[in-house]
């Protein structure tokens, strides 16, 4: 029996990975697949059997055991990536990306006052982004002298995720001044932003 673990890898990573051992493998022999999240498990699953494969589904703690018998290769012009649905942010769980620590063009010292402004304004505001984001410059909002620092530790403490540019922190040498929210990649910052109705660039 042949096994991909596709344990904390989202959508579309455990799809890639099944076709490739499916097609991989020769007829007649057994794949297991390991993931541990509802939506590739469902995702996988389709996949396979709209394709003529049968799976057996088994969930172990919290690990899904996905069991499928190689009956007949996935064609190639089949994307794997077209079965990644995913659940969209409900109405209001809009994604706020902050580009630069300043808004707008122009006089840089009226940019710094217009952001200030903006995000202390963010803990008083009704409808909340599910989640900020901040890249480029705008990382030096989220270091511990950054003057809107309350305001985001507040917004978190509110449930409001927050990413931090892990790149973007190790090219201006700020890691280890990060105060608020959490250094993140660019393959979560694109999952976020994909999977939300609404991007708002301030």
């Amino acid at each position: 029996m042949k096994t991909i673990d596709a344990r904390g890898k989202l959508c579309p990573t455990p799809l890639i990975m099944t076709k490739k051992a499916i097609n991989d493998m020769e007829n007649d022999e057994t794949l297991l697949i390991l993931i541990d999240n509802d939506t590739s498990v469902k995702n996988v699953r389709r996949f396979l059997e709209d394709n003529g494969l049968q799976v057996k589904v088994e969930q172990i703690a919290a690990v899904y055991h996905l069991t499928v018998n190689k009956t007949g290769a996935i064609p190639e012009h089949i994307s794997a990536e077209s079965y990644c649905s995913v659940e969209k942010t409900s109405a209001n769980g809009y994604v706020m990306v902050f580009k630069q620590n300043k808004m707008g063009h122009g006089a840089d010292e009226l940019g710094s006052i217009l952001m200030k402004a903006f995000v202390n304004t963010l803990p008083e505001i009704s409808n909340k982004p599910k989640t900020l984001i901040f890249l480029n410059t705008a990382i030096h909002l989220t270091l511990k002298d950054s003057p809107v620092l309350e305001a985001l530790k507040k917004v978190e403490k509110d449930g409001i995720e927050i990413l931090v540019c892990g790149t973007c922190l190790d090219f201006f040498g700020k890691k280890e001044a990060l105060a608020v929210g959490i250094v993140s990649n660019m393959y979560d910052i694109m999952e976020c932003m994909s999977k939300s109705d609404k991007v708002i660039h301030p």
